[in-house]
């Protein structure tokens, strides 16, 4: 079964080692300098003791296997900044049902918001499954790195679910 909680700076260790392993691929793939595989875990401390962020860690049968993090800009509207999962985990909608979990702590959220590079069919696939929905922009965030944006507003209709 898979559930969150809102992340601790205990085990900011274990996600950090996490989220090295999760994003080494796509590092290895674009060499792009904000990379989440090049940040410390000061980073992650730092976003766990933040206002302006909502970190969680994600739990599999009560074992850690991933986090989300969220960036919250103005009222009511969210940036989904990273989700990231054991690598021999991925594959498993453990990051979509997470998506969904963290959307019901979001209380005023009107919309979120996630941007990844585009070729990444995988990443695609579990946003739209999640309700996200391609905007249509595209932006070049680094020489051969292409950001594909995604949005899912949330309607009160949504929210008597």
């Amino acid at each position: 079964m898979v559930r969150i909680r809102k992340s601790i700076n205990e085990e900011a260790s274990i996600l950090w080692n996490i989220q090295k392993q999760a994003f080494l691929p796509l590092y290895e793939k674009y060499h792009d300098k904000a990379n989440p595989y090049l940040r410390g875990i000061e980073d992650i401390t730092r976003r766990i003791e933040s206002s302006m962020f909502r970190y969680y860690t994600i739990l599999e049968d009560d074992k850690i296997v991933g986090g989300i993090v969220y960036r919250c800009r103005d009222a009511g509207e969210y940036y989904l900044q990273r989700v990231y999962i054991k690598p021999e985990r991925q594959g498993k909608r453990i990051a979509q049902t997470a998506i969904l979990l963290c959307e019901n702590e979001f209380e005023d959220a009107t919309c979120f918001t996630v941007d990844f590079p585009q070729d990444l069919e995988k990443n695609r696939r579990c946003y739209e499954k999640a309700g996200f929905c391609d905007t249509g922009r595209r932006e070049e965030a680094e020489p051969g790195v292409v950001l594909a944006f995604y949005k899912k507003s949330i309607t009160l209709e949504q929210d008597n679910v």
